[in-house]
């Protein structure tokens, strides 16, 4: 009977101390691959298909000298073209709407499927809804995973990314006279499943601290 290997969520910076101990540095990366997902939530949390912006980077388990020597494929790496056309499909058939977790997860098992038997340390994966920040640049979820040992640790991470949010700011008379611009990056890690979509409760959540500041008087 198989055993299923739940997963052990780890901080961020954990899983870099992790993936740090090994002395490969080898990668293959996919930025900002786009595409259209039935995935998430828009600013005002409804389910909708929705322009993303996919990065994967795949650790590999051992350096692909072999494949540079001959200038060609083997076991050691992955082709980044053919990892980028196999996730585009996997996200465009998705056959119904996915949390953005889920996405990350349908995501993780296409590049296992992809990858064959090539050898892989970690994977980090990325997802970003550049039209799910009302003031910000976007808002997204990155999931990252170990493929060593038994367990399987993964960090999640919730992110906000360049919200501009007027505030009255600073100590002087002038700089209570008028907003200026305050941009805030912000992530929030070990994310529950449940809890992938809530970047727009997030935003919300930013605006009214920072709002807050018009009430500020200084002592």
């Amino acid at each position: 009977m198989a055993v299923e290997i739940l997963p052990v969520h780890i901080r961020q910076a954990v899983w870099s101390a992790r993936l740090a101990k090994y002395p490969i540095t080898d990668k293959i990366r996919v930025q900002n691959l786009e595409v259209t997902a039935n995935a998430g939530v828009d600013v005002w949390g409804r389910r909708k298909q929705q322009r993303t912006l996919i990065t994967v980077t795949l650790h590999l388990a051992r350096p692909f000298d072999s494949a540079a020597e001959a200038d060609a494929l083997d076991h050691s790496t992955v082709h980044y073209g053919k990892l980028s056309k196999d996730i585009q499909s996997c996200v465009q058939k998705l056959p119904a709407w996915k949390s953005t977790g889920g996405l990350a997860g349908e995501v993780l098992k296409q590049i296992m499927e992809t990858k064959g038997d090539t050898g892989l340390l970690a994977t980090e994966i990325d997802v970003m809804y550049p039209k799910s920040s009302m003031l910000g640049d976007g808002a997204g979820f990155s999931l990252s995973s170990t493929h060593v040992g038994e367990d399987l640790e993964i960090s999640t991470v919730l992110h906000l990314r360049n919200v501009r949010i007027p505030c009255l700011i600073g100590v002087n008379s002038n700089e209570r006279t008028a907003k200026q611009p305050v941009i805030v990056n912000l992530w929030i890690e070990c994310i529950r499943p449940s809890r992938t979509d809530d970047y727009p409760q997030l935003e919300a959540i930013v605006v009214d601290v920072s709002a807050a500041s018009l009430e500020w008087q200084p002592s």
